[in-house]
């Protein structure tokens, strides 16, 4: 439904939010809510590039022409200070009816003083771009950008589209650049820029020229279809690179001008400005109707032909594009989610900074305290949700006031399976670092994890069916792992351990071993490790670990402890500290990371030793083994290679040590960048089968 009065909703919105200076259209606000294709369209067609009636007639039908290709159409423009995102009709004849004078053809430049001075402009290339970027319209047609002037090089009359190109992330569907303009140089400028440049449909990659259809120039990519053109920009906008793409429409042969005739208009119509003194952004405008008077309108049917095929091919890409990302939304809607059961707590950390070696004496000493959300099954789902892209955690906090701080500083999608419970506090940890970052002492309170009883767990059954992987940290009561592991056992889903403490590593395998047999996978340390391999031996360790060593001694420990047990698993991950982690795994999963999930029974074992990658500047030590667990099954569940499994966890690990909190607020800004890290963090990866 349109607006029945522009002036009057402009004038109740500055009423209204003085601070508003963006209004979106209904219907283009409730496109963009509902995911739906939108293209950007300018508004200087109207107010400098075209005559009347032309200009009106041409911008409705191009509104016209995304509609009928399925987009919805967003023309932008400035009226009274007020920036319109999605021109009415009226709105389109109000801009077009004031006098050239009172209407400013405007850019990035420009937009702060039409705003302030509540002006009114046609907005060019730059100013729709930045536009268009704020309100989340990522595709935009026009007929050409701006470019380097004929002679630039000398006067240096670059157009600010192509620095605009360079920094904001919309895609301009265009035909090339203006005739009048240096074309190669142009093409220059945007390859200095960092700007994906392509053709659409054209023979060769020949870069078109606005009024005809071959400039002399190449570019490297052509898109054959919109359906090309819409992966392009979907791996685009997964790189996050900040910075536009542009691709190049050839104007339709029929409606393409004689070349040699625009040539020759072109050079008379430079002669003239250069005679009437015309500069900056008032010269395209003087070229166009220059030539459109010296080529007897021809150029201006030309022009009017090229914008309306370029509207069409934007929302066909549009239409391919919003398709694309449904695609990935249904995919990551329907991908299994793995479930993680265990401990939220909240962490009270102290950092002594004090250069005295710490004494549990009654001393006092001078510390940094900090407040973070934590907990090893809380940590690991965070993990997961924020690489793998979903999770389900089951765990407890206390219906009180710490209860509330935690929660506020969880992600919305764990608080769903959290139980809140009404006569147990929030967990709260008390850790005690020294100056070097170690952990010397940890206090805690852990009783409302008894909340997670086998009860709540059998209400949750459905979590458990769907999950590839159940995550389970030794936080939580033998009664809640026998249920657990039932719950495993009855739909056929493998179990991965955190051992979490040395002192209650062992609390699983004290259980039936049919039950314990679905833990496929576990994580400990080297104290954990030597409680595990005395719980399921029934034998005593008589030494004990020590990674202070030389790294030698320290893996013969190791593989030691590691081949009393090993049958028992699919894969043991022993952390090593400083120095890597040493996998002891199925032989069948070298080359075949499924059977790490496998519930058959384990065939014989080989052991890697993955060297950890050196890292300065480490901020916090708390999350880091949480964090390679996250990136670890991150990659297991992509089905990776157990190489990059292992970089995946290092990489995410390195992001944890750099970071103030145990898990980092992003650990990347997308999978691409994620899969790009992997790659990186594979060519310094040094592994020894041992």
């Amino acid at each position: 439904m349109r607006r029945c009065s522009s002036r009057v909703f402009r004038a109740l919105t500055r009423t209204f939010s003085t601070k508003q200076q963006i209004v979106v259209h209904p219907d283009v606000r409730h496109a963009l809510a509902q995911k739906q294709p939108v293209v950007a369209l300018e508004s200087t067609i109207i107010t400098h590039g075209m005559p009347m009636p032309e200009n009106v007639e041409t911008a409705l039908l191009v509104e016209q022409d995304v509609r009928k290709n399925g987009a919805v159409p967003a023309t932008i423009g400035i009226i009274d200070g007020c920036i319109t995102v999605g021109l009415t009709q009226e709105e389109l004849m109000e801009l077009a009816r004031k006098p050239r004078e009172q209407v400013i053809k405007c850019s990035r430049r420009d937009l702060p003083y039409v705003v302030k001075m509540g002006q009114s402009g046609g907005t060019t290339v730059a100013a729709t771009m930045i536009v268009a970027h704020r309100v989340g319209i990522p595709i935009f047609a026009t007929g050409g950008i701006g470019g380097v002037h004929r002679e630039g090089h000398i006067t240096l009359d670059v157009s600010a589209d192509l620095v605009e190109l360079g920094r904001t992330p919309v895609a301009v569907i265009c035909s090339g650049v203006k005739s009048i303009l240096d074309i190669p140089r142009t093409l220059e400028y945007l390859e200095t820029q960092g700007v994906c440049v392509a053709t659409y449909a054209s023979e060769g990659g020949v870069f078109p020229d606005f009024y005809t259809r071959d400039s002399g120039c190449k570019v490297p990519y052509n898109l054959p279809t919109a359906e090309h053109a819409a992966q392009l920009l979907r791996a685009w906008q997964q790189l996050n690179l900040q910075s536009g793409v542009l691709i190049g429409v050839p104007i339709p042969a029929e409606h393409a001008a004689d070349k040699s005739a625009i040539d020759a208009a072109i050079k008379q119509a430079n002669a003239e400005a250069l005679a009437q003194g015309i500069t900056g952004k008032d010269v395209t405008p003087f070229l166009l109707a220059h030539i459109a008077r010296l080529t007897k309108g021809r150029s201006l049917q030309a022009n009017i032909a090229l914008i309306r095929n370029n509207a069409s091919v934007a929302a066909q890409i549009a239409c391919k594009l919003a398709k694309e990302q449904s695609s990935t939304s249904s995919r990551k809607s329907s991908m299994k989610k793995p479930l993680v059961v265990g401990a939220s707590i909240l962490d009270l950390s102290f950092k002594i900074t004090e250069k005295r070696n710490l004494h549990l004496d009654g001393a006092t000493y001078a510390g940094v305290a900090k407040q973070a959300a934590g907990g090893v099954g809380r940590n690991i789902a965070e993990g997961i949700y924020k690489l793998y892209g979903d999770v389900n955690l089951i765990s407890a906090v206390g219906r009180d006031q710490l209860g509330q701080i935690l929660r506020q500083l969880m992600p919305q999608t764990l608080q769903n399976g959290l139980i809140v419970d009404e006569s147990h506090a929030t967990s709260l940890c008390s850790v005690v670092f020294d100056q070097s970052g170690d952990c010397k002492l940890i206090l805690g309170d852990m009783e409302v994890h008894n909340s997670i009883t086998p009860q709540l767990l059998k209400e949750r059954s459905n979590l458990f069916r769907d999950a590839p992987l159940i995550v389970m940290d030794s936080n939580i009561s033998e009664q809640a792992m026998t249920c657990t592991l039932e719950l495993a056992e009855r739909y056929q889903v493998p179990v991965f351990f955190e051992p979490t403490d040395m002192f209650i590593a062992g609390k699983p395998f004290k259980l039936r071993s049919e039950l314990t047999r679905h833990i496929r996978l576990t994580k400990p340390n080297m104290h954990e490790l030597k409680t595990i391999v005395e719980t399921i031996t029934g034998q005593s360790v008589n030494w004990e670990p020590n990674t202070k060593v030389e790294r030698s001694e320290l893996l013969a420990q190791a593989k030691q402890l590691l081949h009393q047990i090993e049958s028992h698993f699919n894969c043991i991950i022993a952390t090593l500290g400083a120095h890597g982690v040493l996998l002891s795994i199925r032989s069948d999963a070298a080359h075949d990371t499924s059977k790490l999930l496998s519930l058959s029974p384990s065939c014989e074992h080989i052991t890697h030793f993955y060297a950890a990658p050196k890292l300065s500047n480490i901020v916090n030590v708390s999350g880091a083994g949480d964090s390679f667990c996250a990136g670890f099954i991150t990659a297991l569940l992509r089905s990776h290679s157990l190489d990059e499994c292992v970089a995946a966890g290092f990489v995410s690990a390195e992001r944890a040590l750099l970071s103030e909190s145990a898990v980092p607020s992003t650990y990347f800004q997308n999978e691409l960048a994620f899969e790009s890290s992997l790659r990186d963090a594979l060519q310094t990866l040094q592994r020894h089968i041992l």
